[in-house]
């Protein structure tokens, strides 16, 4: 266990010094006017060495009190930031008696509460990372291997699905790859600087466009104005992956020969876009997971 270092009396020693200098300085300039606007006298003199020794002895002792109170709050601060760089993210300085460090005990509980949430979402973006990564490597190996140490007892047809299976974890993990750097991207807040004049509505149809080999393939119907115009300030890029997804899911669950619909509407302050399709739909249980991560 690490040895907590005490702050010694001796590093206050500069306000006994000043306090000090104060005095005399104060004790002597009284001495010198009176001097000179009353004349005093010998005597008054040596009264007034005697005051300086009796004030530089209360000012000490005054002091004292001052000094060990801010000693101690000064330690209870030490030992929150030892707490804090040995790894005790959740160690919190109690407030109760603070004084005039009240401010300064909050600001330190405050940032070591930021740190403890910082490192718990590291902790779950590593163990999400890890279990998401984990499962298309996985069948991306075992196929290869089999492919590999294949003596010609496979099926053609069967070698074709294996080779279709890894095509589709390849793309899984750089949707993943995609998905992991503009997340942390976003957690980051690069976004903000990177803000342009752009229309969400050719936004979007660029995206349909992107996404019309699989559209066609499921013969789906898109309805969508043409004239639609959806002028915005912000990051294209962000909105453009949230189109992307949600478009992608919008075909992936809707029936052979559906349609998605495609609404959107331009309000002073904000625009408000709806995608719809004739899919499946979403139940309870979805509906609570749609914003975990790579869900």
């Amino acid at each position: 266990m690490k040895k907590k270092e005490r702050i010694k009396t001796r590093a206050f020693i500069w306000v006994y010094v000043i306090g000090t200098i104060v005095v005399v300085g104060g004790v002597m300039g009284y001495g010198a006017i009176g001097n000179a606007i009353f004349g005093f006298d010998e005597r008054s003199s040596k009264t007034m060495l005697a005051m300086v020794t009796i004030m530089a002895f209360v000012y000490t002792m005054a002091m004292r009190p001052v000094i060990r109170s801010i000693k101690v709050k000064m330690e209870k601060l030490a030992e929150g930031m030892d707490e804090v760089a040995s790894g005790n993210l959740a160690y919190q300085i109690d407030i109760k008696g603070a004084g005039e460090y009240e401010v300064l005990y909050r600001q330190f509980n405050s940032m070591a509460m930021e740190l403890k949430k910082t490192r718990e979402e590291m902790e779950s973006f590593t163990n999400e990372f890890a279990h998401e990564f984990k499962t298309p490597i996985s069948a991306i190996t075992g196929f290869s291997e089999l492919l590999l140490e294949d003596d010609g007892s496979i099926p053609e047809d069967e070698k074709r699905e294996y080779l279709r299976m890894i095509a589709d974890e390849s793309e899984r993990l750089l949707k993943l790859s995609q998905n992991t750097l503009l997340l942390s991207k976003v957690e980051a807040m690069q976004i903000i600087s990177e803000k342009e004049d752009f229309d969400i509505a050719e936004q979007i149809r660029h995206c349909l466009i992107l996404l019309s080999k699989n559209i066609d393939e499921k013969e789906i119907e898109i309805d969508m104005d043409e004239d639609l115009m959806l002028p915005y300030f912000g990051n294209s890029e962000i909105l453009q992956h949230v189109w992307l997804n949600l478009l992608t899911n919008a075909i992936k669950f809707t029936p052979r020969k559906g349609t998605i619909r495609v609404v959107g509407e331009k309000n002073t302050d904000r625009v408000v876009v709806s995608i719809s399709d004739t899919g499946i739909g979403m139940d309870e249980g979805t509906m609570q997971k749609i914003f975990d991560k790579y869900y």
